[in-house]
């Protein structure tokens, strides 16, 4: 509990000011430890901002060549788009002779009698069913009749427009559909082709969509349907010539060697279906990484080249006061400045990435492995730190004579043989490697949002000075203590002389 003060009434003095410039002197040491903390805090988020960088480049380099299909663009045509229609995916390879389409596959198709109801009106209250319902069908799909998950509802409460869209939704591989023009329901089969290649005899001659449950047979005769278990037949498989294998498919869209192919009209006249790499794509997309690579590195060296300027601690509350916000600013730009400069672990990293994306793929000598050979090369002009430059031509070159070996070289996961020099490992994957091992060294200098300060070095440090600051404050008000009590020590006995001279002068008079 502090004591009374007695503030300069005998002596005169301004005690309050004096006691406040002792204090200051004494709080230097303080002063310089909470600057120390403030400039680790900076530090370490300086770090953690690094990482942040890091992050967003991996993520990207993830999402556009660890997946290699984002990377590996295929462009397919058709020599008759009015017949056949074509894409392709990234393993897409060659070209196809559709010979003919002398038939297109048909969905299966049931149409119930004229049944005039309000869809918008529950069930129960125009179909009279009831109560919960579980309704299943046997559908024919790929050759062979196939179950049903089962679609449950309430009859009560469920409308006559939400159960269509429950079937239509759902996984049943049928389409309903009510026409109110006609008065009619239809149901169909999502899955074309007929029943003429069931794998299973007792398939032969079935009609393709079938009511397999109580509960639907009930009400699908209800909705109309004369026969309520066998509610869709009448398809038929696409009929065609593929490089003169004449074949049948169920769907009118089927894939071969990586194509996706549409039928879409019957045709005497042969087509002619291709797959080639998008160079136009995979160039785009190796100048995109070019320039993230590039902004990544010139961040990271930006910092290591930083100026630090010694000069420049972090400002105080006191000294904030006497400064405005445009000073405080400029001033606190120079304290932050040169917090990693010559970072022994960004440097490092950096170091880490560059050979990374230098090294051989393989030890294969014949084949397009570097970046290099493909046209990325690093920058001549040493103030740019390592910055990667495309030769378009060369890059497109290389694409056009070698796709394949191209995409392999930046996208394959590979591995890095301990044994001997080899590494397989893609370039794509060995930059993310890098930059996964520079993440985990700076996480161990200065950790991540999630971590406590027990749990990285510099939040150790952080501690110990906390621990710092809290001792010297209770030092300080202790040391302030003492000031007082001396001062007004010092008051008391001037008051006390003060007294005794008018006591005294007072028997002279």
């Amino acid at each position: 509990m502090t004591g009374l003060r007695i503030g300069g009434l005998a002596s005169g003095m301004d005690i309050d000011s004096l006691v406040e410039k002792l204090m200051t002197a004494e709080r230097i040491p303080l002063d310089k430890l909470t600057q120390k903390k403030t400039t680790t805090e900076w530090q370490r988020d300086s770090y953690r901002a690094i990482n942040t960088k890091l992050k967003t480049f991996d993520t990207y380099l993830f999402d556009n060549f660890s997946l290699s299909s984002n990377f590996n663009k295929k462009t397919a045509t058709s020599s008759n788009e009015s017949a056949v229609s074509v894409s392709a995916n990234s393993t897409a390879t060659g070209s196809i002779k559709i010979d003919s389409v002398s038939r297109l596959a048909v969905n299966a198709t049931g149409i119930s009698s004229e049944k005039d109801i309000d869809t918008s009106k529950n069930i129960k209250d125009v179909l009279n069913i009831t109560g919960n319902q579980s309704i299943s069908f046997k559908v024919f799909k790929d050759g062979k009749m196939v179950d049903s998950t089962p679609i449950e509802f309430n009859a009560d409460t469920t409308t006559v427009s939400q159960f269509i869209s429950k079937v239509n939704s759902s996984n049943a591989g049928v389409s309903l559909f009510y026409d109110d023009f006609t008065n009619k329901f239809s149901i169909s089969s999502k899955s074309g082709g007929g029943d003429i290649f069931s794998t299973d005899p007792a398939d032969q001659g079935t009609a393709e969509v079938q009511a397999s449950s109580t509960d639907a047979k009930a009400l699908f005769e209800a909705m109309g349907f004369t026969d309520s278990e066998n509610l869709a037949n009448g398809g038929s498989n696409a009929s065609l010539s593929i490089n003169g294998v004449q074949t049948e498919r169920y769907s009118n869209t089927f894939s071969v060697n990586g194509l996706s192919i549409s039928l879409k009209a019957t045709t005497s006249s042969s087509t002619t279906v291709s797959a080639s790499a998008d160079i136009d794509s995979m160039v785009d997309k190796v100048k995109e990484f070019v320039e993230k690579y590039n902004e990544l590195i010139t961040g990271m060296n930006d910092s290591l080249k930083e100026k630090n300027y010694r000069d420049y601690a972090p400002l105080s509350d006191e000294q904030r006061k006497d400064m405005s916000e445009s000073e405080q600013k400029l001033w606190d730009e120079k304290a932050r400045s040169g917090l990693l400069r010559n970072d022994s672990i960004v440097s490092g990293g950096l170091s880490d990435m560059r050979n990374a994306i230098y090294g051989r793929v393989g030890s294969d000598t014949n084949v397009i492995d570097t970046l290099a050979e493909m046209g990325i090369t690093t920058s001549s002009v040493y103030s740019d730190g390592g910055k990667l430059v495309i030769d378009e031509k060369k890059l497109r070159t290389s694409l056009t004579e070698n796709p394949d070996k191209v995409v392999q070289t930046l996208t394959q996961s590979g591995s890095k043989s301990t044994a001997t020099t080899e590494d397989t490992r893609g370039i794509i994957q060995r930059l993310r490697d890098s930059m996964t091992e520079l993440t985990r060294k700076i996480e161990i200098k200065a950790g991540k949002s999630t971590h406590t300060d027990s749990q990285y070095s510099l939040g150790k440090s952080l501690i110990d000075m906390n621990n710092r600051i809290t001792a010297f404050q209770r030092r300080l008000e202790d040391v302030e203590s003492r000031y007082w009590k001396q001062f007004t020590a010092m008051e008391t006995a001037i008051n006390k002389a003060n007294s005794q001279s008018s006591y005294l002068s007072g028997f002279g008079q």
